[in-house]
């Protein structure tokens, strides 16, 4: 949680002499940058990459396919939230609803497992369980990746297994290849969201250069 004189800090850091024109495209936006969405401004904090590989060995594709997730941070809440975009032919952009742990996830009356979880993918279909909300199994969305934390970090793998359900909500599985390297989640759901909904404010840090 962020505390009150950071906020200000943060809030502080929307400069008028570097506002974003009107149309700039989230994929402008850098780490210290602000946007508006949903009647709320946030700054970006950091920007992670998943990089689309081959499902069974982790190698990498003859073209590269990247898609973005940003750390966002609530300027009057302090809340964190997360959002991804990609490209893949047009811009598609999805907001994180809520991170989960497996434990809240049940397979067939069970707890779902990464055993379970690859009985599926190796069937290629099979539904999953949370809040009460059935999700489907998803095989064209399923996917495999190297995630860099920082442009600076060693790549970690991970395995995405994707469901979703009948009012389009997403459910995301991760299984990675090395337990030590994932971030503080195992599942989450998402939702698209519109680019046009979405307001870049500013698009880097503001820089005082007559200081």
């Amino acid at each position: 949680m962020y505390n009150t004189q950071h906020q200000l800090e943060l809030i502080r850091g929307i400069h008028p002499n570097a506002y974003a024109p009107q149309g700039t495209s989230i994929t402008e936006l850098s780490a210290g940058g602000y946007i508006e969405f949903g009647g709320a401004y946030y700054h970006l904090v950091t920007v992670s990459r998943y990089l689309d590989v081959k499902w069974n060995n982790f190698k990498k594709r003859k073209n590269d396919y990247w898609v973005y997730e940003l750390q966002l941070v609530d300027l009057m809440t302090s809340e964190v939230r997360w959002i991804e975009w990609e490209y893949d032919d047009e811009l598609e952009i999805t907001e994180t609803l809520a991170r989960i742990a497996l434990r809240e996830i049940s397979h067939k009356g069970q707890t779902i497992t990464l055993s379970a979880l690859a009985e599926i993918a190796e069937n290629e279909s099979g539904q999953v369980t949370y809040q009460g909300k059935t999700y489907d199994y998803v095989e064209d969305d399923a996917w495999a990746a190297l995630y860099y934390k920082t442009e600076e970090s060693e790549p970690a793998a991970v395995r995405m297994f994707e469901f979703t359900s009948v009012d389009n909500q997403y459910l995301t599985i991760e299984a990675w290849d090395n337990e030590d390297d994932r971030p503080d989640r195992e599942a989450f759901l998402s939702k698209p969201l519109a680019s046009s909904s979405i307001r870049v404010v500013q698009k880097k840090p503001y820089i005082n250069k007559e200081q």
